[in-house]
């Protein structure tokens, strides 16, 4: 087993064609979006961690393209599992349904582990094994994804990320200054 935390960070270039990408974005334009909110566990209640600098977010299960783009992280995830290749950890329940993310001007994500509690009925509850993000636009500036309190991880259109969930993993994406940023998320159970 490598020791090196970023030997379990996976990131797929061109994931999903630019042509999809921009037909999810048409799309994600019709929806409802809420400002983003973290889960508190211990108080038992949502907050933006970045005040009114929170991003939006939306489930937008309805899409046209969300079936298509859950299918597809299937076999990202798949790809993971064989990259880690470890002969006693095979095993993963599924994922969750796709949530997208839109970073308008100013707009961001306070660095967090996903520690998500929220995403499984029931007490006790636990935590998801690994995070799936993806990168739906480049048109903007700012917007960067850091990881590991520092490290710029550069996605472009199309790319996606597959990293653990859990507290060794913090990650943000700062102020964007210009334009909208579009991404999504799953989580891996």
């Amino acid at each position: 087993m490598n020791l090196n935390l970023e030997n379990y960070v996976l990131k797929i270039n061109n994931f999903i064609e630019n042509n999809l990408c921009k037909k999810i974005i048409c799309e994600l334009k019709k929806q409802k979006w809420k400002q983003h909110s973290f889960y508190n566990e211990t108080k038992d209640e949502y907050m933006p961690l970045s005040g009114e600098q929170e991003l939006e977010s939306t489930l937008a299960e309805n899409m046209k393209y969300h079936d298509v783009l859950i299918k597809k992280i299937w076999t990202a995830i798949e790809k993971y599992m064989n990259t880690i290749n470890f002969s006693w950890y095979s095993s993963w329940n599924g994922y969750t349904s796709i949530k997208f993310n839109k970073y308008s001007k100013n707009k961001k994500m306070a660095q967090h582990c996903d520690h998500i509690h929220d995403i499984f009925p029931g007490k006790p509850r636990g935590i998801p094994v690994l995070s799936v993000i993806g990168l739906l636009n480049e048109n903007y500036e700012g917007g960067k994804f850091i990881m590991f309190e520092n490290k710029k991880i550069n996605l472009k259109s199309g790319d996606l990320i597959i990293f653990p969930s859990i507290f060794l993993y913090p990650h943000k994406v700062t102020p964007v200054t210009k334009g909208t940023r579009y991404s999504y998320v799953s989580w891996v159970y």
